[in-house]
């Protein structure tokens, strides 16, 4: 039996990706040459934001953004709980503490109630995250961090494509973050964007993603930095998906709603809400499985698994119950229910920009009949 993964990159035709990179490629420039300029350009176009900076991860530019926006050892910054464990390793990093926040049962995003209960004189940041592809409450956020008089970025790692109020991601707050690994809706293999409407944040990232080195004078280390650079190579990946992230992001949406329409009413399960104010990228199509299901969510995992079809637990667990978390310095909101119950529930299931309805059928029929009370007799999509 063939095993169907949960993700397959959606790449382009590889004779394009060489034709962007010919240029550079016989000149010897192979990385942050012209094609990573241009998918700065790209990126503006498509966000709205001033500056772009292309970066090798979108783990490398979380890293890089507590120190661009000049926070200290020992501060606090605001998380979610309920995120991929890079949003707050990139705090360890920068030997920050991550304050673990609550997030809404609904949208599965960071609560702004729960973020205000928990501002302390240390709070030196709040982290915003896009969750599944679907943005947090931003304006709740960027209120509380306006009254504070504390910045507020947004890892976007899945948001790349999602709106909110009608504006794509990208220009919101102090800045944002993508990833373009392959397991997101655009890839460039392995790299990450970072966008800004602040010429500062965009300097010192400029900096800090070659070393720290002063732009003026090349020897000279201005700035803490790493050696994260994009080359040519996964630059021309990226910018040719860039491009078509209107077109992937829509077959994405569309496939969410089959599914949606399959699963939405299964006894004992629920679906993450779409507030009329936001729209997702379409990142990933999470099943929460509840305690009044047929079988816990734990029971589907592995019975898919067994039928050929891969899943994952996610997130699971929430960052705050991770034995790396557990060995350095943090602080846990009072209340977390609704946290550890998404970590507990969440199946997210196979999902690609380019997966075919007979896919679907199979994955969806496959779930009904460990999940539903009946099966339908007719399983066309």
């Amino acid at each position: 039996m063939t095993m169907m993964p949960i993700i397959r990159p959606t790449l382009p035709v590889l004779d394009d990706v060489l034709g962007m990179i010919r240029t550079g490629w016989d000149a010897g420039v192979v990385t942050v040459g012209p094609t990573v300029r241009s998918l700065e350009e790209e990126a503006c176009r498509h966000t709205g934001a001033r500056y772009a900076v292309a970066l090798s991860s979108c783990t490398a530019g979380l890293m890089l953004v507590p120190q661009a926006l000049g926070l200290r050892p020992g501060m606090e910054v605001i998380v979610p709980s309920f995120t991929f464990a890079a949003t707050a390793q990139a705090l360890l990093w920068n030997r920050l503490v991550p304050v673990f926040c609550e997030c809404l049962p609904g949208t599965c995003t960071l609560d702004p109630a729960d973020v205000e209960r928990n501002l302390t004189p240390l709070t030196g940041a709040i982290c915003g995250v896009t969750i599944y592809g679907l943005p947090p409450d931003i304006d709740a956020l960027l209120d509380i961090g306006r009254r504070a008089n504390i910045p507020v970025y947004f890892d976007s790692a899945q948001g790349l494509g999602a709106t909110y109020k009608s504006q794509p991601l990208g220009a919101f707050g102090a800045c944002e973050v993508f990833s373009l690994s392959p397991t997101k809706v655009v890839t460039g293999l392995e790299a990450g964007l970072l966008t800004t409407n602040d010429p500062a944040v965009a300097d010192r990232v400029r900096s800090m993603r070659d070393y720290g080195k002063d732009p003026e004078k090349g020897e000279e280390m201005i700035h803490l930095g790493l050696s994260a650079r994009l080359s040519e190579l996964h630059a021309a990946v990226a910018l040719a998906g860039l491009r078509r992230v209107h077109e992937l992001v829509k077959a994405r949406r569309e496939r969410i709603a089959l599914y949606r329409d399959r699963l939405g009413a299964l006894p004992g399960c629920r679906l993450q809400q779409f507030p009329y104010d936001r729209t997702t990228s379409g990142n990933y199509f999470v099943l929460f499985i509840g305690s009044g299901a047929r079988r816990s969510r734990d029971e589907v995992y592995d019975e898919l698994k067994r039928r050929g079809i891969q899943t994952k637990r996610y997130f699971y667990p929430p960052v705050h119950a991770q034995s790396l978390f557990q060995r350095h310095p943090m602080r846990l909101s009072a209340e977390l229910a609704q946290t550890d119950k998404a970590g507990r529930e969440g199946l997210a299931l196979p999902l690609y920009s380019h997966m075919t309805e007979g896919e679907i059928d199979r994955v969806c029929t496959e779930v009904e009949r460990l999940l539903a009370y009946r099966v339908p007799q007719t399983q066309a999509v």
